[in-house]
């Protein structure tokens, strides 16, 4: 059973100092207002993720934040696949859904950062196992995201935070605080539909044992 442990850590977490590079996320593009590029935070407060939405213990306030992954496959995984059952063998998954959504995965450049880091190793100083902070369902997500609360409270120097993927561990993610980033995120322009990336959804799926649902 995975132990409900809630902030403050024994010590603070470490920042990891990351470099300027290409990321990558699954978001909705509405195909008539072209809202939601893929540049843009979210600082709608509505939603019900792991360390989003925030709100500023001082007034309320959203804290914008935006989700990325380090590779193709980690952002479907996270995303497209982010509800695939464990254990996950037999899983079909509902390829016909993904074709009707507006999902699009984009490319995007993101400045220097430095970021509380919440790997493995980072997570150990403090005390804390992975599982913790990544294993629970939907219904442990108000407590993960005081996690991520506090470090926007009590680490001023973070940018953001810095994971292993739950769901595809070969790629890392992150989370930024938008009031914390001055330099712009760069869409690279390269948005697709995830119809386009079939063949990679196939391609996790198998590494689950799970595949698609059969065509009618």
């Amino acid at each position: 059973m995975v132990r409900k442990k809630h902030p403050p850590p024994k010590t603070p977490f470490t920042l990891t100092s990351v470099a300027p590079t290409t990321w990558y996320r699954v978001h909705p593009i509405d195909p008539i207002t072209r809202d939601y590029p893929p540049d843009a935070y979210n600082a709608s407060g509505k939603g019900n993720a792991r360390f989003s939405p925030l709100r500023r213990p001082d007034n309320n306030e959203v804290i914008p934040t935006i989700y990325a992954a380090q590779s193709h496959r980690g952002a479907i995984a996270e995303t497209v696949l982010h509800d695939v059952p464990f254990p996950s063998s037999g899983y079909l998954h509902d390829l016909e859904r993904d074709r009707r959504s507006s999902l699009h995965l984009s490319e995007v450049g993101l400045p220097a950062l430095k970021l509380a880091n919440l790997t493995a190793t980072g997570l150990r100083g403090p005390g804390i196992l992975p599982s913790e902070l990544f294993e629970g369902n939907k219904s442990d997500y108000p407590r993960t995201r005081k996690w991520a609360l506090w470090i926007w409270e009590n680490m001023p120097a973070a940018q953001g935070l810095l994971w292993m993927s739950k769901q595809d561990t070969q790629s890392l993610a992150v989370m930024l605080f938008g009031d914390r980033i001055s330099a712009p995120i760069v869409d690279r322009k390269q948005s697709r539909h995830v119809i386009h990336y079939e063949d990679l959804i196939v391609e996790l799926l198998a590494e689950m044992q799970a595949t698609v649902c059969p065509a009618l």
